[in-house]
């Protein structure tokens, strides 16, 4: 047997995790941080759900913005929705439903 079989990771990390908080004093301050971050009650479940529907509603806002066209100019609609083929419509609502109907995700998204 070599002397590599006998290397005890856990052993070495503990060591250089001990040295470290030695020197630096860190492990006060990254328990406090840790305790932030991740809090201990159940409610706080809600705000990051408030947080993250409020980041998705960007990203998806975003998206939606580059596709639509906010004009009141009369068009004659000829796209992907035969049932509305040759109606006269406003260009917002021509752009709106080329977002449902031929962008990719765009009724996903507008939902």
């Amino acid at each position: 047997m070599s002397s590599s079989d006998d290397f005890d990771v856990p052993r070495v990390l503990t060591g250089t995790g001990g040295w470290v908080d030695d020197r630096f004093h860190a492990a006060r301050g990254l328990r406090v941080l840790m305790r932030k971050v991740f809090p201990d009650h159940w409610s706080f479940m809600l705000g990051e759900i408030a947080l993250w529907s409020f980041v998705i509603l960007l990203l998806t806002g975003t998206w939606l913005a580059l596709f639509f066209v906010p004009s009141m100019n009369e068009v004659v609609y000829h796209g992907s929705y035969v049932k509305l083929d040759g109606i006269k419509m406003s260009e917002a609502y021509q752009s709106t439903l080329n977002i449902t109907f031929d962008v990719r995700g765009g009724l996903l998204i507008r939902q």
